[in-house]
C-alpha cells in the first residue's frame, strides 16, 4: 500500500513555506476563476477592481496552516487581488470577517467568491453563496463597501490542471511501490 500525496503536497511548519504544488494549484484556481470571470488575466482583473476569494473548509487540525501557505504563495505570485479564506474561520485571519478586511484595505471594489475545495458542494452553495445572512455572499454585501459580489459554483476538480495534479501523484505512489 502507498499513500499519495495530498493536492497542496507536504503541509510544512508556517505559513511561510510553501512548495510546488501549492504553486501550481495557485496558479491553476486563479487562472480558471480569472477566465470564468471574462478576464484576459489577473492584472487585468486587479486593474478593473476585481478582487478573488478562495473559500476553503478550515480546520483546527495543524494542517490548517495550509491555507496560510496558499494566501503566502498568492502574494508570491503577486496576485495582489486574490484572498483565501475557510468556512471555519481556522485560522482566525482566513474567517470571513477578516477576509473582508482585508480586501476592503486594499481597495478592491468588485469580489468574486469561489470555493476552495475539490467538490462544490454543500459548502460551496450554501456557506458561500446562499441566501442565509450568515453566508458568504450576504456578508459580504452586508459590508456595504463593494459594488458587486459574485459567485462562482465549481470545484477544484473541474479544473483540468488540478487533475493533473492527483494523477501525478497518485503515479508517484505507484512508482514508489515499484522500487
Amino acid at each position: 500500500i502507498a499513500v499519495a500525496e495530498p493536492l497542496l503536497g507536504e503541509v510544512g511548519d508556517d505559513a511561510t513555506v510553501i512548495n510546488e504544488d501549492k504553486e501550481a494549484v495557485a496558479k491553476a484556481i486563479t487562472a480558471e476563476a480569472v477566465k470564468t470571470a471574462g478576464y484576459d488575466d489577473v492584472a487585468a482583473a486587479a486593474e478593473d477592481g476585481t478582487a478573488f476569494v478562495f473559500m476553503g473548509h478550515g480546520t483546527a487540525h495543524v494542517a490548517k496552516v495550509s491555507y496560510s501557505q496558499m494566501q503566502t504563495t498568492m502574494e508570491t505570485l503577486g496576485y495582489t487581488n486574490v484572498f483565501v479564506g475557510t468556512v471555519e474561520g481556522e485560522p482566525e485571519d482566513t474567517s470571513c470577517e477578516a477576509v473582508i478586511e482585508k480586501v476592503k484595505e486594499a481597495g478592491f471594489t468588485k469580489v468574486v467568491l469561489r470555493p476552495l475545495m475539490v467538490v462544490a458542494g454543500d459548502h460551496a452553495n450554501n456557506d458561500m453563496a446562499g441566501d442565509d445572512e450568515d453566508s458568504w455572499l450576504s456578508r459580504f454585501k452586508a459590508a456595504d463597501c463593494f459594488d458587486s459580489v459574485d459567485t462562482q459554483i465549481a470545484g477544484l476538480g473541474e479544473i483540468g490542471d488540478i487533475q493533473q495534479i492527483y494523477i501525478d501523484h497518485a503515479q508517484a505512489a505507484i512508482d514508489s511501490l515499484n522500487g
